[in-house]
């Protein structure tokens, strides 16, 4: 990892106490099976509304199921990092049957391609750094990359390579929950809301409403968020025309709750503080931020703290070069 992320940790250690870490890692099991029952709620509401209601409110339904699916594969990485129980076939399980597997995914191949992520942020070894490396600076880059994900074209070839048979198969060891299970799952699951859909006769809800926010809406949030999380401002730099390796870096996000709940669900938005310390789970995370918040972390780092991800993600898009994090290292060294 980048010399100069290494300094922001180092930072970040010399403001968090080891017992207090410590302290922070114990799952809850208690809020996880909350946490569930939220999503499954949220799922049965949507869909009584889709399939017996009205067309005018369509809508709701659809920005329900847009930050559900959302949700789920967050949920996904809170599991592919064993934050879920402290027994691990219990929190693979767990996912596979209630957030990975409805939408196609399965823990396992999900944290064969995420622990990368931690090892090699910024660099080609990233396996799952495809969102925030696509180039939105100008309007035609930015209408590219959007008409990519809610194409639906970018989520067919995502399923197909993360989570299609054969990258099932390679993330076999990677998965403690059996094989068969997301497999069986995402067949019944989606098989019976598929029937349910031709037994009310909205058979084309199925789509619209869970195939297309799987595919491309979650898609198109996903690039959102990780660009706003991860992308520096002077992305992509050239010098003597050969692209520059990009600055590893990352936001944490304070947003409103709208925003919290459509794109950063399951404490997501303290990403800096992950990044920083993985090991905590995700119901600690506000804790842990607001201890590097009192301990002075931020004013080393402000352009490391963000009050939204959309807001982040249009400044992106803009013609401008400034190298917001390498600053923000310098002004911290220099303390």
């Amino acid at each position: 990892m980048d010399a100069q992320f290494n300094e922001c940790m180092k930072v970040a250690r010399r403001l968090v106490d080891q017992s207090f870490l410590e302290s922070l890692k114990q799952p809850q099991p208690r809020a996880i099976i909350v946490a569930t029952t939220m999503v499954w709620v949220q799922i049965v509401i949507s869909w009584a509304i889709a399939l017996f209601g009205p067309w005018w409110v369509l809508w709701l339904p659809f920005l329900i199921n847009s930050a559900v699916t959302q949700g789920m594969l967050l949920w996904v990485h809170e599991a592919s990092h064993f934050h879920l129980f402290s027994s691990r076939n219990k929190n693979d399980i767990w996912c596979d049957i209630f957030f990975a597997a409805p939408v196609g995914m399965s823990v396992g191949a999900y944290r064969l391609r995420h622990m990368s992520h931690h090892a090699h942020l910024g660099t080609e070894k990233d396996e799952d750094g495809y969102p925030y490396r696509e180039p939105i600076k100008g309007f035609r880059a930015l209408a590219w990359v959007m008409v990519k994900a809610l194409s639906g074209g970018m989520g067919v070839w995502l399923a197909a390579d993360k989570y299609g048979g054969l990258a099932r198969k390679k993330a076999s060891g990677n998965s403690l929950s059996p094989s068969w299970l997301a497999p069986m799952v995402t067949i019944l699951f989606n098989g019976l809301l598929f029937a349910l859909c031709i037994a009310t006769g909205r058979w084309y809800l199925y789509i619209l409403l869970w195939g297309y926010p799987i595919a491309a809406v979650a898609i198109a949030l996903n690039i959102i968020r990780t660009i706003a999380e991860h992308q520096p401002e002077d992305y992509p730099l050239y010098e003597d025309g050969r692209e520059r390796a990009m600055m590893p870096l990352a936001r944490t996000t304070v947003p409103n709750w709208f925003e919290k709940w459509l794109m950063y669900q399951a404490n997501f938005n303290y990403h800096i503080e992950h990044h920083l310390f993985p090991a905590i789970p995700q119901h600690n995370l506000a804790k842990l931020h607001r201890h590097l918040l009192k301990g002075g972390f931020y004013e080393h780092f402000p352009r490391c703290l963000q009050r939204s991800g959309f807001a982040k993600f249009i400044r992106l898009s803009r013609n401008r070069k400034n190298n917001d994090f390498s600053d923000s290292v310098q002004d911290a060294l220099a303390l």
